[in-house]
């Protein structure tokens, strides 16, 4: 089967492309195991290392399956398209292109908690980052996506949260109960229809979220999925 795109790249949102992607992400986490990092003896669970063994695995699992061509993709680390980047970019196709094909979609990974909060880190990271004080680095996931900085031209989305303490229950209260705190403090950017609503799965704990972008570039549907790390 030949992929269609339009003539950004980027597949229509009424082909299975992106439902095929979302079951293969749901299917394959629960095996997943980032490696063993240390550092002086110490174990070492930064988001970018937890990342970087996901890509790996992704890319060893896609290519143990025999898929057709709408069911294969290429993960890459810490993606650039234009002047923003991804954790993880997603593009069709297994082969290398010098033309730098568009992604088809983008993976935003957070960890859950997020590290240093309340010092140097905004604690609702996953889902907002308060940069008016210039107290906090780091940035919002949801939060991005929503100003058009992430994807702003994809229909879908994802976003991986590693659970390092607590369970998914915890933190799907947490993180819905910051979102209904931004919609009272900040309405003309948040509402009720950010909050994540759970998706019935037996393989992984899944999510999915709607939300309004700015600048006129529509609503884009974000898919979650959260793995104990």
């Amino acid at each position: 089967m030949q992929i269609i795109s339009n003539n950004t790249g980027i597949p229509p949102s009424s082909l299975p492309i992106y439902e095929n992607l979302f079951g293969f992400i749901e299917c394959s986490l629960p095996d997943f195991t980032p490696l063993s990092k240390t550092n002086k003896g110490k174990q070492v669970d930064e988001e970018d290392d937890i990342t970087e063994d996901l890509v790996s695995f992704f890319e060893d699992k896609i290519e143990t399956l025999n898929l057709d061509e709408n069911k294969t993709f290429k993960f890459t680390n810490q993606s650039k398209q234009g002047r923003n980047k991804t954790d993880i970019g997603v593009r069709l196709g297994r082969k290398y292109l010098a033309s730098n094909r568009p992604l088809c979609c983008w993976i935003e990974a957070k960890r859950l908690p997020t590290p240093d909060s309340g010092r140097t880190r905004d604690e609702r990271e996953y889902v907002f980052v308060d940069k008016t004080k210039n107290k906090f680095k780091g940035n919002g996931g949801i939060q991005r996506f929503k100003e058009g900085k992430h994807a702003s031209t994809l229909p879908f989305s994802i976003m991986i949260g590693y659970i390092q303490s607590d369970d998914a229950s915890y933190w799907i209260e947490q993180i819905n109960g910051w979102i209904i705190n931004l919609v009272n403090e900040l309405p003309a950017f948040w509402n009720t229809n950010d909050c994540l609503r759970e998706q019935i799965s037996d393989k992984c704990n899944r999510y999915v979220s709607l939300h309004e972008r700015e600048n006129n570039l529509g609503k884009i549907e974000i898919h979650h999925f959260w793995i104990n790390v």
